[in-house]
């Protein structure tokens, strides 16, 4: 079993949906609305903690879980979407799982 997080620009949240939800047995995923301090941010000289903080940028992170073909698959449809923009405008990785349990509710 995989996590895939995905953290992009809340602009991207509808095409990165619509590609996800293409892909057969999609799992689902979770959307929570992050802050980011990107890369090209500057990182010379000091900061006072009200300029850095200036300098985080609005996304949002996807968490999904889902089996290790499933998640190959997941994977690559969301690169697809992403790979077309300029540095700091996503970020995907897969990790491994060693245990999950979803629960339901039972009445």
């Amino acid at each position: 079993m995989k996590e895939i997080r995905i953290v992009v620009r809340p602009q991207l949240l509808e095409r990165m949906h619509e590609a996800l939800r293409s892909c057969p047995g999609f799992p689902g995923m979770t959307v929570a609305e992050v802050s980011a301090y990107p890369p090209t941010a500057s990182q010379a000289g000091a900061h006072s903690i009200k300029e850095d903080l200036t300098e985080f940028v609005p996304r949002v992170r996807i968490d999904i879980v889902a089996s290790d073909a499933l998640a190959s698959v997941l994977f690559e449809s969301a690169v697809k979407v992403l790979e077309h923009g300029q540095t700091g405008d996503s970020a995907i990785w897969m990790t491994d799982v060693v245990q999950a349990t979803f629960l339901h509710r039972t009445g």
